[in-house]
């Protein structure tokens, strides 16, 4: 396939962005060429590793020093009519993304953090509630759950083949004791993508809760928690959303708020009611106000100018769209299965067409790596499996990235 005929598969909706310098913000460019020269790190290198986290792009690094301004000079005129903008739209851009409401989503440090909000709020699961979960879950989370386990509380781990768990498995392990289904949407070991509609219509039958990690799905999976039945879900910024790291978001559905998760944190404020702080009062006697939606469970100051960062990201993806953005990878993905020499490479993903992430079992992954490594190819390797090759291209990246990461595989 021709570069141009390449480019008119995979971006067939896109268009282009480019900064507009004094604003930080984005605006349209015909040329959608032109995206892949907002990624430096593309200048030298082949950059196929998008859900381990895309590289820093000129807009979002004009967003940052633009929030630097701001730091360092104050909210005075145009920066803060600039900064109040983003800080005041970033849960809406967010929300309008995953099918959410603005006043559902709260920043919150990392994916993590927002699980873990579940885990410390939800009251059944402090009276003996089971967690479900599958070993295709975020790593991480494995690892807290496990110390969950260790510590007596009930965790239920479904196995799946190693590239793919099936739905049916999830399903038969949810039952009455069941306080908490918590899973990856796309998971960061294979793509493969769950199915939460079922796995959550399932789990409230049972009055469990349903929590999604979206990071490896949010900016590049078209995401509608609503029509997916999510309780709540989490993300952080650096990967698909094109941020940075030290900033996440956390959608809470409202029906939940304050009721099923109760607050932990209780941010909001706080006026002590005896003197001096006030005329007359009870000593120890304190009034507080929580914050009435998602923001509830915001921990308090966070990182701002990772929201500055993630806002140029959000920006960036509303212009070229999602759809555009999965169909490039989606063509890339499916070059690279096209190219590979399949007697040294299993394809691991099931789910080619619907997630950005490709991930090959290799023969001989020491020999892979040392070829990587001479190469300026960047890919993720081992980790999750002893022979793992994971391949996540993005809308940077184009057929000349492909032929130089088959030439590697290949060589």
């Amino acid at each position: 396939m021709r570069r141009k005929e390449f480019l008119a598969v995979g971006m067939a909706a896109a268009v282009g962005a480019r900064v507009d310098a004094p604003g930080g913000h984005l605006r349209p460019d015909p040329a959608p060429q032109d995206i892949r020269s907002q990624f430096p790190r593309l200048h030298g290198e082949a950059f196929l590793n998008g859900g381990g986290g895309t590289p820093l792009s000129t807009f979002t690094q004009a967003a940052i020093e633009r929030y630097m301004d701001v730091a360092r000079f104050g909210t005075g005129g145009e920066r803060g009519a600039w900064w109040f903008d983003v800080w005041d739209g970033i849960r809406g851009r967010f929300a309008s993304l995953i099918g959410a409401s603005a006043h559902e989503v709260a920043p919150v440090e990392c994916t993590k953090a927002g699980e873990q909000i579940v885990l410390d709020g939800l009251p059944r699961l402090q009276t003996g509630g089971t967690v479900v979960t599958n070993d295709l879950h975020f790593q991480g989370s494995l690892h807290n759950l496990e110390g969950r386990r260790r510590a007596g509380h009930p965790v239920v781990v479904v196995r799946g083949d190693g590239s793919r768990v099936p739905t049916q498995r999830m399903l038969d392990a949810i039952d009455d004791r069941t306080a908490l289904v918590t899973v990856s949407l796309v998971s960061n070991v294979t793509g493969h993508v769950e199915d939460l509609r079922a796995i959550s219509e399932a789990a409230h039958r049972h009055g469990a809760v349903v929590f999604a990690d979206i990071i490896q799905a949010a900016g590049i999976v078209p995401v509608d928690v609503e029509a997916m039945g999510v309780d709540v879900a989490a993300c952080s910024t650096y990967k698909w959303l094109f941020g940075i790291h030290g900033a996440g978001l956390l959608y809470v559905a409202e029906r939940h708020q304050g009721s099923t998760l109760p607050d932990t944190l209780w941010p909001g404020g706080a006026r002590r009611l005896y003197e001096p702080f006030a005329e007359s009062g009870e000593p120890g006697t304190l009034s507080f106000t929580p914050r009435e939606d998602a923001d509830r469970y915001r921990p308090g100051h966070v990182n701002y100018l990772g929201y500055a960062a993630a806002d140029a990201g959000l920006r960036f993806i509303e212009t070229v769209g999602v759809d555009a953005l999965l169909a490039h990878s989606v063509a890339l993905n499916r070059r690279i299965v096209e190219g590979i020499d399949r007697d040294r490479y299993e394809v691991l993903s099931p789910h080619l067409d619907r997630s950005p992430i490709l991930s090959l079992a290799a023969r001989d992954l020491a020999a892979v790596r040392g070829r990587l490594a001479q190469s300026d190819v960047v890919v993720s390797t081992g980790g999750d499996r002893h022979d793992l090759i994971r391949i996540s291209p993005a809308i940077y990246n184009d057929e000349s990235d492909v032929d130089r990461l088959l030439e590697v595989l290949n060589g």
